[in-house]
């Protein structure tokens, strides 16, 4: 907004007038009285952030910066290494240890957050009462691979990994990965090397839920789990584990989200959607996968058990897309007791409410999927339920 400017005549020329010297002194009567107004408004708290919708830019005053700690999923850490490089409100350190591991320690109430790819089991909901579930992030689960001396992009379907990880399809050149391969002449005969992860993980929940829609035996076999009987192939802790092992073995292949692949160079899949597609992962394709599943979602507190990303409609859809959730409790002192603070709670409200707002701005730039605006919003409902001593607890977000 501008406004136009004037030059203000030589001071000189206005005469002190005794009836100019009244006005004068009203004027400045008029502004003590506003000064000590909102004086006292600041002091009651009129202006600072109650903003519970939404960021604000200066117009609240954050707690001091109190240490946050955070576990879980390895699908998230490369978005969450760079929120916590930008964050300047808290001290917030993230740990990697696989969706499962964070679960278990936001349970144990040792972590002020945790973060997993899979939702609470009812298991886990009753083990844990008063957990929250916020979608932080999306993104695609890549199908990675390596085929020395193969060219082409490899070509594969749901019901041909579930064949490939239950050991029936063994080597390379099988007539069910040649027949949907026309544009790879020389398929090798090399046996595969079945790479998957050893720890609970959000990745394999996604994965093995993808193979359960896909292949009536799998579902009723291993199913979706984090952490699955494994039929076959060798273990690797984490994502990083599973690239590394994948990038490095000629023949293997195993699942990475998308940004582990092409962090490392490392060959992925197009992937055949429920419309008879081959999808390769890629930022719109998995947002096409969030729009389509952007509809009643559970509420925060609800049970998130029967959300899935996976084989959303569409012919560009990609079919293994996931949500990635942060998991918090909405009493906080009800949860941890009275060695955790009102300014602890109001430091983990602003970093939740950061993350689903201002921090959706570095998600493409990671190979994330920036949330929906209804997200975003229920996200925000959420985060405005948590309390404290049974209050409200205010939020003050800005933008870094």
């Amino acid at each position: 907004m501008s406004s136009a400017s004037s030059t203000p005549p030589p001071a000189d020329t206005i005469a002190p007038t005794k009836s100019s010297r009244t006005g004068l002194y009203a004027v400045v009567a008029i502004i003590v009285i506003v000064v000590i107004i909102l004086a006292a408004g600041y002091a009651a708290g009129w202006f600072k952030a109650a903003s519970k919708s939404g960021g604000t830019k200066g117009a609240c005053t954050p707690p001091g910066s109190v240490p946050l700690l955070g576990a879980g999923s390895s699908f998230v850490d490369p978005l969450m290494v760079n929120w916590e490089s930008v964050y300047t409100q808290s001290s917030v350190n993230y740990q990697e240890p696989g969706s499962g591991a964070g679960i278990a320690q936001i349970s144990a109430k040792t972590i002020d957050y945790g973060a997993s790819d899979a939702p609470l089991t009812a298991a886990q909901a009753a083990n844990a009462s008063g957990l929250l579930t916020i979608p932080e992030t999306a993104g695609a689960v890549s199908i990675i691979y390596n085929l020395p001396g193969v060219n082409a992009r490899l070509q594969i379907s749901g019901p041909v990994l579930a064949q490939i990880y239950q050991g029936s399809i063994t080597a390379w050149n099988d007539p069910a990965i040649t027949s949907i391969n026309p544009n790879i002449t020389a398929m090798p005969s090399n046996a595969i090397v079945v790479v998957h992860r050893s720890d609970g993980s959000g990745t394999s929940y996604a994965f093995t839920d993808f193979l359960s829609k896909s292949s009536a035996s799998w579902a009723s076999g291993p199913g979706k789990s984090t952490l699955p009987a494994w039929p076959t192939g060798l273990g690797e802790h984490g994502s990083s584990g599973v690239a590394n092992t994948v990038g490095t073995t000629p023949y293997a292949v195993g699942y990475v989200d998308l940004t582990y692949a092409l962090n490392q160079g490392i060959s992925f899949a197009q992937v055949q959607n429920p419309a008879g597609q081959y999808v390769v992962p890629n930022l719109r394709d998995a947002a096409l996968a969030v729009a389509a599943g952007d509809m009643a979602l559970p509420t925060g507190g609800a049970s998130w058990s029967n959300v899935s990303l996976i084989n959303e409609p569409g012919a560009g859809t990609y079919p293994v897309a996931t949500f990635s959730y942060m998991l918090v409790y909405k009493d906080l002192s009800g949860a941890y007791g009275s060695t955790y603070t009102l300014q602890k709670a109001e430091n983990l409200v602003d970093w939740l409410n950061w993350t689903v707002t201002y921090g959706q701005s570095y998600s493409s730039t990671n190979y994330y999927v920036t949330l929906p605006a209804g997200v975003v919003t229920a996200d925000q409902q959420t985060i405005d339920s948590m309390t404290y001593n049974g209050a409200s607890i205010s939020i003050c977000t800005l933008q870094n």
